[in-house]
């Protein structure tokens, strides 16, 4: 049986890379090698400030909240903890198990045993807080990708390759599986990252098989969500905050529940007021996205790369025998040389003799007419 490999639209192939290093064994394992030096921080600063608990509780009325005695017993194994906890997540991928790493936990002990370190100097305070709130965003951004059901949408991917496009000069090739086909709220066949069937802007996920990891429902853009892309335009999505704020400005949309008086009167904010007003979530049926090996793809550096706002809001494969939603040129894998122009309302045609399966109808990403 021949497989149809679709292709991932600009912004779709930067999700996936991102899905990809965050799943990949090198960040989980980074993960702990931060940890590790947390400890070994912490460690060499137990070890140089315990022994003034004596003369803070004989001098300085230290109760024994305040010393370093107490940090050891009550907060200290909460570090342990959470390296434990990641390590044994490492182990459960063998079993095609994956799991968030569990740094809220460690953050919340930490919040009730180390609120304060007075038997500390203000400087090693402050190192401390500062190493550990950046493991704490680094594992975060794992248990963001792993949590269920997920929550990830555009403008959390958006914001992300903000974050990280720097460690991406070049990005992963990928291919769309359309063999390997996902179910919301249903166990994935196979480990890896999924692709929403017929919506350009829903997010892709993360999902696996070893258990609880259901693909979930997508988030895309909902009524609200499409205007705001019809205003700025795809390149503009998130990134023109002006646009934005002059949307959420305007007197028809004054009564929207998720944004206020303070989204409206500061520019920066807009983006992510019109994301709490621009998605829901839908289920739908996801095709796998496989990552090539040692196959690599230069890129400009941006999100969105340069498709225009038309490519994001009409479905990018269809089968044969639907109505064409937007007049253009459509081709079919089923079919060698297969470019046609449809007009909108006619319907993709059958193709006779075909043992290729379900006929799709792909979206050409060339849209010129045919050369002389």
């Amino acid at each position: 049986m021949s497989i149809d490999y679709l292709e991932l639209n600009a912004w779709h192939k930067r999700q996936a890379t991102l899905l990809y290093h965050v799943a990949s064994m090198p960040y989980i394992k980074g993960l702990v090698e931060r940890i590790d030096a947390l400890i070994a921080f912490t460690d060499g600063l137990l070890e140089e400030r315990a022994d003034l608990d004596t003369a803070g509780r004989a001098l300085a009325n230290w109760r024994p909240i305040d010393t370093a005695g107490h940090f050891s017993t009550y907060a200290y194994p909460a570090l342990v903890d959470f390296r434990e906890n990641v390590v044994k997540s490492i182990a459960l991928r063998s079993f095609e198990q994956y799991r968030t790493a569990g740094q809220d936990q460690c953050s919340r002990m930490l919040d009730e045993y180390a609120h304060q370190m007075i038997w500390a100097s203000r400087e090693q305070e402050d190192e401390f807080r500062h190493l550990t709130e950046s493991v704490f965003r680094y594992a975060g951004l794992l248990s963001d990708v792993m949590y269920r059901p997920s929550t990830l949408d555009d403008f959390s991917f958006w914001s992300l390759w903000q974050e990280k496009k720097h460690l991406f000069p070049r990005i992963p090739r990928f291919r769309v599986r359309t063999d390997v086909v996902g179910v919301s709220d249903q166990t994935p066949p196979r480990t890896g990252v999924y692709v929403p069937q017929e919506d350009p802007m829903a997010a892709l996920q993360f999902a696996w098989t070893g258990g609880f990891g259901e693909l979930g429902s997508t988030y895309t853009l909902s009524d609200f969500g499409r205007l705001a892309l019809d205003r700025v335009g795809r390149s503009g999505l998130w990134s023109n905050a002006a646009g934005l704020h002059a949307l959420i400005g305007e007197p028809i949309h004054r009564d929207l529940p998720d944004i206020d008086d303070v989204d409206r009167a500061n520019v920066s904010l807009a983006p992510s007021a019109v994301s709490r007003e621009g998605f829901e979530g839908r289920p739908c049926k996801w095709y796998f996205v496989e990552m090539m090996n040692d196959a690599y793809e230069d890129i400009d550096g941006s999100y969105a790369g340069t498709a225009s706002t038309a490519a994001c809001t009409r479905p990018h494969r269809m089968e044969a025998g639907k109505r064409v939603p937007q007049d253009g040129w459509w081709y079919t894998p089923a079919q060698m040389g297969s470019r046609r122009y449809f007009k909108k309302d006619d319907r993709f045609p059958e193709l006779r003799g075909s043992d290729y399966g379900n006929v799709l109808w792909i979206w050409s990403p060339d849209q010129s007419g045919p050369k002389l």
